[in-house]
């Protein structure tokens, strides 16, 4: 049996956003990656751009509360909470 190799998921996200700069999964996962390496506010400007070409994507709004509770900034995170119990089924 052959070990299980885990792709790379910036390269992957990498070669899609080159593909197409608008994949909004593509960013969704590298707003993820940034705030996997503790950079918080590349995260929360990957995630802004994932809501204007996407406002209603799954998770986005609730994602982006927990980055600005992560962040300090209680207001920005009961802002985006509220939006995403509006935007969210």
């Amino acid at each position: 049996m052959m070990p299980f190799e885990q792709p790379d998921a910036a390269l992957i996200v990498r070669q899609r956003l080159l593909a197409n700069a608008n994949d909004v999964d593509a960013l969704f996962v590298l707003a993820a990656l940034h705030a996997r390496d503790g950079q918080l506010d590349q995260g929360l400007t990957v995630l802004d751009q994932v809501l204007v070409l996407n406002p209603m994507y799954p998770g986005a709004w609730r994602f982006k509360a927990t980055l600005h509770r992560m962040h300090g900034q209680p207001d920005a995170e009961r802002s985006a909470r509220e939006r995403a119990d509006t935007e969210e089924p």
